[in-house]
């Protein structure tokens, strides 16, 4: 598992030497900007077991740093941010680099109709359970890493269509579990069918390879309409038969959202594929994921976004109930300082590879609260590349 680390690492060092590289030939886009966050968490179940909880309170130290390149057809920005952890009551927890996390993002208008675009991410940390994104799932306290590339491109077929076609490689790592491999090829077309209303084809093929296990095959396509209702509200729905192992599952995304002056509020509700890090296998899982988020001052910002996720093994099996709670303040004490504050509750109910009639239920509880101070540059966006001869 160390030989795709490794890789990992270089690949993302190599393009962050290309961001930085690239400041003598286009100085005046070229920008950096730091951060630095300093924070207090108190965690009352840091292993996410169902007994013997073990709490602590955790300083948390995060230095970040972003930079990037843009004109007018071309824009690449990388990112890097490392979490340095102190806990009160396990010393042997501390860590320099509990959380790493790294992106790069470029993209490139080859003409008028033609744009391609780059993604790369790297994630290593200490609490793998972030990783379960799809599932909300628990895990326990050990080294898991993801990273993945994403090549995409999009071009105009004329006023009112668009092709799409994109191309995700994801590989998981956790120390003492199964390695997974995810490979996903989209290709997709777009057809505006009147000023609010957009129609969507789409074709997906995914593989999902595990390390020791049989490698699993979707294919899925999709039928989907985009529609806006009057000028802060829209939705959106995608539908259409997915085919693995031998069986056909619907594949299903609603997603609602409505964006006032102060009050955003959206709901997303799914079901989808995914796999689960450390396990082999697929799992579907079925998810109801609202949010709101209100500016209650020019410098108040309040939030709240629960989650319910029921997850099942592909192949059959006992539902796994997950049950989430996320709130947030943050408050800007000036151009470059914030303060924010979050509590988060997980409920897990049920294992899915739990035996039949195997007695009462595993729960999960994990309640999580974070007070944090961030320094951040005010934001400022380079502008486009001047024409020659122009006064900056």
């Amino acid at each position: 598992m160390e030989r795709p680390r490794r890789s990992a690492s270089l690949g993302l060092g190599l393009l962050g030497v290309v961001v930085l590289g690239g400041t003598a030939a286009a100085q005046p886009d070229f920008y950096l900007k730091g951060a630095l966050s300093v924070a207090g968490v108190e965690d009352d179940n840091l292993f996410s077991t169902p007994d013997s909880r073990q709490g602590d309170v955790i300083t948390r130290f995060t230095p970040g740093i972003e930079a990037g390149l843009r004109s007018d057809s071309h824009s690449l920005e990388g990112r890097l941010a490392i979490d340095a952890e102190r806990f009160a009551r396990h010393p042997e927890l501390d860590s320099t680099r509990a959380r790493q996390v790294a992106s790069l993002d470029l993209r490139s208008r080859a003409s008028r109709r033609v744009t391609f675009s780059l993604r790369g991410d790297y994630l290593s940390t200490l609490t793998p359970g972030e990783l379960n994104l799809t599932t909300g799932l628990a895990a326990g306290r050990l080294r898991a890493t993801r990273w993945s590339a994403v090549p995409a491109v999009t071009w105009r077929i004329g006023r009112a269509t668009a092709g799409n076609a994109s191309y995700t490689l994801t590989r998981d790592d956790l120390a003492g579990g199964v390695a997974a491999g995810v490979q996903t090829a989209v290709l997709g077309l777009d057809r505006r069918l009147s000023p609010r209303d957009t129609g969507s084809l789409g074709y997906t093929l995914s593989r999902y390879d595990f390390e020791g296990g049989t490698a699993v095959t979707a294919r899925t396509l999709s039928l989907g309409w985009d529609r806006r209702v009057g000028p802060q509200s829209g939705f959106t729905l995608r539908a259409g038969p997915r085919y693995s192992d031998g069986r056909v599952d619907p594949e299903v995304l609603v997603a609602l959202h409505r964006d006032a002056q102060r009050l955003h509020s959206s709901l997303t509700l799914s079901r989808s594929l995914a796999t689960v890090i450390g396990r082999a296998g697929t799992v579907v899982t079925d998810s109801v994921l609202p949010a709101v988020s209100w500016r209650a001052t020019g410098s108040l910002q309040l939030s709240a976004s629960p989650g319910l996720f029921k997850i099942r093994d592909a192949l059959g099996g006992s539902d796994v109930s997950v049950y989430l709670l996320g709130l947030e303040a943050a408050w800007r004490l000036g151009d470059w300082l914030s303060l924010v504050g979050t509590y988060r509750r997980s409920l897990q109910r049920g294992a899915l590879d739990a035996a039949p009639g195997g007695g009462a239920a595993d729960e999960i509880a994990r309640d999580t609260v974070l007070l944090s101070l961030v320094a951040r540059q005010k934001e400022t966006r380079p502008a486009a590349l001047a024409p020659p001869g122009a006064t900056p």
